[in-house]
């Protein structure tokens, strides 16, 4: 895997913000991952130094943040019991804001029928519509449930459930996925681009 994340710790003797907008001036900042701002300029193209770019905001400022409060709780709590449904907010906007990358329009469920494990595919439209405008909207399950542990995802009558340990591992293979693909995908390139332009310019006084 040419782009495989890595979420050991990364050293940085610097001091900022710990999300957000940066307390200084963007310009002469060094690279942020969760401050568009201080990200590289827009490429022409999408070209292997752009997509370790991605890989460093994702890993950084998304799925590392969450692997860390998972590890936290699981060091604390032994397991993720009551604490399942704060993190699984947190894992349906990660997948949110990763699919809006490369996708438009129920993007979190084209993202999850082309790069995530294949017993998800089936249920793409379900965990769009019952987990991720659920918690997103609701902050309730109502036809829909969540494991702390492992489980893989299945449906047993009409309820649909899955383990939190076992999605989170699904979403980073499909990130994982999602960039390995992007450098020979077209669409993927054209989208991502012009999402990454619409954050950065955002995100600039």
């Amino acid at each position: 895997m040419k782009y495989k994340l890595d979420f050991s710790p990364k050293l940085d003797v610097s001091s900022p913000s710990i999300t957000g907008a940066l307390v200084q001036p963007a310009a002469g900042t060094h690279f942020v991952a969760w401050q568009p701002s201080s990200w590289p300029p827009v490429p022409a193209a999408v070209d292997e130094k752009f997509v370790f770019t991605l890989k460093r905001i994702f890993e950084e400022s998304i799925l590392g943040e969450i692997e860390n409060v998972m590890a936290d709780v699981v060091k604390v709590n032994g397991d993720l019991e009551h604490r399942g449904h704060v993190i699984a907010i947190a894992l349906m906007c990660a997948l949110t804001a990763i699919s809006s990358y490369g996708y438009r329009g129920q993007h979190a469920a084209k993202f999850i029928r082309r790069h995530f494990r294949a017993d998800y595919r089936p249920h793409a439209d379900d965990i769009y519509v019952l987990y991720r405008n659920g918690f997103m909207h609701d902050w309730n399950l109502l036809k829909a449930s969540i494991l702390p542990d492992d489980t893989r995802v299945k449906r047993e009558g009409k309820l649909l459930s899955f383990g939190l340990l076992d999605f989170s591992q699904a979403l980073v293979d499909a990130t994982q996925d999602f960039l390995d693909v992007l450098e020979s995908d077209a669409a993927l390139k054209a989208n991502t681009l012009k999402r990454y332009k619409d954050l950065q310019e955002a995100a600039i006084p």
